[in-house]
C-alpha cells in the first residue's frame, strides 16, 4: 500500500453449505490492519456433509472474535470444536442465548458420543472444550451498541425465530464517513407465539448502502402455501383411537407444540378427555423450565427499572403446559408407556427422530396401525424422519439397527416453521431505503436460486449474490465492489 493510501473494505464468504453447517467467514481490512471473525459456527446435518464438520475455511487461531445468532445446532454446534482447534477470543451473543448454550453443548456432546459407538468418528470436542467455549461467551442486550474495537460495533436486533435469536447489524468505521453496514438476518422470523417482534427503528431502515446477508430456508415457499393440518390430524387420530407420537425440537418447537395441545384441550375437550400427555427429553425439559424462569427475571428487571428486555413475553402465553402433562425422566417409565395399550399423546425429542427418546418411541409405534407419528419440522436428508416420510405403508424401514415394517401413519407439517417464508423475506428487505447488496445464504441450492430471482425482480437492490458456492464478496462504504472465486479444501 502506497503512503497516504487508505484501505477500508469488508470481505465475506461461506464454506459450501445448504441449510445446515452455517459458518460465515468475514474479514475487515482497515489500512494496515486485518480483522477476522466468524458469524455462526454450526454443524452440518445433511447426508454427505459429515466430513465438512472437521474443517474450517480459516485457521481458528486467526479469528479475532465470533458472533452467534442463535442456539440451534446448525448455527452453534461447532463452537467448542472451533475452540479445540485454537480459537480463544470473545463469542458475542444475546443474554438469553448465553443462558441456554451450555445445556445445548452438553446434549450435542452426548449425541456425538452415542453415535460414535456406531461409526469411526469420535466426538468433535470434550468437556474441557465445552467449558472453555462458555468462558468466552459475551452476553449482549438487544439494541445496545456493543463496541468490539475502534472499528467495529454490533447491534443485536429482535428476531422471532426462537428465544434468544437475533439478527445482527454490524457497523465498520474508519474515521469519518458513514462507514460500512452489514446486516445478518440469521435464521429469521417476523413473529413468535411467545413474544412480539417489534419493527426496526427508523434509523436502521435508512442506513445508506446497506448490505443484507439474508437466509433463504423457505425461499421456494409463499406464506399462503402453508397448510395448517396439525390440529385436524391430531383430532382425527384421537377420534380413530390412535396413540400419537410427536417428535419436536427441544428449543422453541417443543414449547409451541405443548401450547398447541393446551389450546386443543380447550377447543376439543371431549376428544382429549382422559388422554394423558407425556413429555420426554431432558434438554426440552430444561428449555421449557427456562421459559418460565426468563419470564420471571424479565418481570424483576422491569420492576427494577431496567429498560432492556431478555425476551418480552406475551403475558397470556407464559402458562403454556397442557393438562394431564407428565414428564418422562427415566427409561422404566418410557418402557411402561410403550407397553401400556391405552391411548396417549407423546411429545418427544429429537425433532427429526434420529436422536433422543424418539429412537425408542418411533420403532415401537411405527409398527402399529393404531398409531400416528407426526413430525413438526424440517427433516434433513439421511434422518429417520426423512426415511419415514419417503416410505409407504408396508415398506421396510431402517430404524437404528432394526428393520421394521411401516404400519403406523406418518404425517408432516411445516406450519410451525420458525423461518419467514419467501414473501415475508421480500417484505423484510423492502423496508430498507438504501439497499445496495443482498447476499443469500442458508437454504438449499434450489431455494437460494429461486429466492435470488425474486429479490432481483421485487426488491431491486443494486447487487444480488449467493454465498456458499465458492465466491468471496467485497463491500466498501459505497456498497458492492467485486466478487472473486476461492477454493475450499
Amino acid at each position: 500500500m502506497m503512503a497516504n493510501e487508505t484501505r477500508f473494505y469488508f470481505d465475506i464468504m461461506q464454506a459450501p453449505t445448504e441449510v445446515t453447517g452455517s459458518f460465515n467467514y468475514c474479514t475487515l481490512h482497515v489500512n494496515d490492519e486485518t480483522i477476522k471473525f466468524a458469524v455462526d459456527c454450526g454443524m452440518y446435518q445433511e447426508k454427505g456433509y459429515d466430513e465438512q464438520n472437521l474443517s474450517f475455511p480459516v485457521n481458528p487461531k486467526e479469528l479475532d472474535f465470533a458472533i452467534l445468532t442463535h442456539n440451534h445446532v446448525d448455527h452453534s454446534g461447532r463452537f467448542p470444536y472451533l475452540v479445540r482447534k485454537g480459537f480463544n477470543n470473545p463469542i458475542y451473543t444475546t443474554v438469553a442465548t448465553s443462558r441456554i448454550l451450555g445445556k445445548a453443548f452438553e446434549d450435542n456432546l452426548k449425541v456425538m458420543r452415542d453415535t460414535s459407538q456406531h461409526s469411526n468418528n469420535g466426538p468433535l470436542y470434550d468437556e474441557d472444550d465445552l467449558l472453555k467455549t462458555l468462558s468466552l461467551v459475551e452476553p449482549c442486550e438487544y439494541l445496545e451498541p456493543i463496541v468490539v474495537n475502534d472499528h467495529i460495533t454490533l447491534h443485536f436486533l429482535w428476531n422471532g425465530h426462537l428465544i434468544g435469536a437475533a439478527s445482527v447489524l454490524i457497523h465498520f468505521r474508519n474515521g469519518g464517513g458513514s462507514g460500512i453496514w452489514i446486516l445478518f438476518t440469521g435464521d429469521y422470523n417476523n413473529k413468535n407465539v411467545f413474544f412480539p417482534v417489534p419493527p426496526y427503528r427508523s434509523w436502521i431502515k435508512q442506513i445508506p448502502n446497506l448490505t443484507v446477508v439474508c437466509e433463504s430456508t423457505y425461499g421456494l415457499m409463499k406464506s399462503s402455501e402453508i397448510e395448517y393440518t396439525f390440529e385436524n390430524n391430531i383430532i382425527k387420530a384421537l377420534r380413530d383411537g390412535k396413540t400419537i407420537v410427536i417428535p419436536a425440537f427441544s428449543l422453541g418447537r417443543s414449547q409451541e407444540i405443548l401450547q398447541a395441545l393446551k389450546d386443543m384441550q380447550i377447543s376439543y375437550a371431549a376428544d382429549f378427555k382422559g388422554i394423558p400427555v407425556y413429555f420426554d427429553g431432558k434438554l426440552a425439559f430444561f428449555y421449557t423450565k427456562m421459559y418460565r424462569k426468563l419470564w420471571e427475571e424479565e418481570q424483576e428487571r422491569i420492576a427494577n427499572g431496567n429498560p432492556h428486555r431478555i425476551v418480552n413475553f406475551y403475558w397470556d402465553k407464559v402458562e403454556f403446559l397442557p393438562k394431564n402433562l407428565q414428564y418422562v425422566d427415566d427409561k422404566s417409565l418410557r418402557n411402561r408407556i410403550i407397553e401400556e395399550s391405552n391411548q396417549k399423546i407423546i411429545v418427544t425429542t429429537s425433532g427429526m427422530g434420529s436422536y433422543g427418546p424418539a429412537q425408542t418411541y418411533i420403532p415401537a409405534y411405527i409398527q402399529r396401525k393404531k398409531a400416528l407419528i407426526h413430525f413438526t419440522g424440517y427433516c434433513a436428508e439421511g434422518t429417520l424422519g426423512r426415511r419415514l416420510k419417503d416410505a409407504e405403508i408396508g415398506d421396510i424401514v431402517r430404524v437404528g439397527g432394526l428393520d421394521v415394517e411401516k404400519a403406523g401413519n406418518v404425517e408432516f407439517t411445516n406450519e410451525f416453521t420458525a423461518h419467514a417464508k419467501a414473501d415475508e423475506l421480500i417484505d423484510y428487505l423492502l423496508q430498507f431505503e438504501s439497499l445496495d447488496t443482498v447476499l443469500i445464504n442458508h437454504g438449499s441450492n434450489e431455494a437460494k436460486a429461486a429466492f435470488a430471482k425474486r429479490v432481483i425482480r421485487e426488491v431491486k437492490p443494486k447487487h444480488v449474490g449467493r454465498l456458499g458456492d465458492g465466491y468471496i464478496f467485497r463491500i466498501d462504504e459505497s456498497g458492492f465492489v467485486k466478487q472473486f472465486s476461492t477454493e475450499f479444501k
